[in-house]
């Protein structure tokens, strides 16, 4: 069941590319679902809860705040109901020009195939520690 899991993922980074929004939220839980993303602070967006607010990020409060922008997943490792992907965020700001190129290791928990939670972080120590395991 959890390589099922890394399928979903991988599948929804493939759907955000190709800007298949439906498909993306097709994958997260409709009622409970808590989406963190490191850039969400630079687009004066807090950590994003239930489908509407998701729907909201990558529809308004992404595209208002960046030229562009990529989210490019470098490698998927099953961890049972967690999978942790190393992402590499690139864009350009809308308003102020300036460039994004930053790789952070991605956490997201589901539950009965379905996304419930997704979280950045700055390292893998780190999120594999949000998850109760260690290196």
């Amino acid at each position: 069941m959890s390589q099922e899991n890394v399928e979903i993922i991988r599948g929804g980074y493939d759907a955000f590319a190709s800007g298949d929004l439906e498909a993306v939220l097709d994958r997260v839980d409709p009622t409970n679902v808590e989406w963190a993303p490191a850039i969400a602070p630079m687009l004066g967006v807090d950590t994003l809860r239930g489908k509407d607010e998701l729907r909201r990020f990558f529809t308004l409060d992404l595209f208002e705040g960046f030229d562009s922008f990529k989210a490019e997943p470098q490698s998927f490792e099953d961890l049972g109901d967690n999978v942790l992907v190393v992402v590499r965020y690139t864009g350009r700001g809308e308003a102020s020009g300036l460039e994004i190129d930053q790789t952070f290791h991605t956490v997201f928990s589901l539950r009965e195939k379905k996304i419930v939670a997704m979280r950045d972080h700055s390292t893998r120590s780190e999120a594999l520690e949000a998850v109760g395991l260690s290196e």
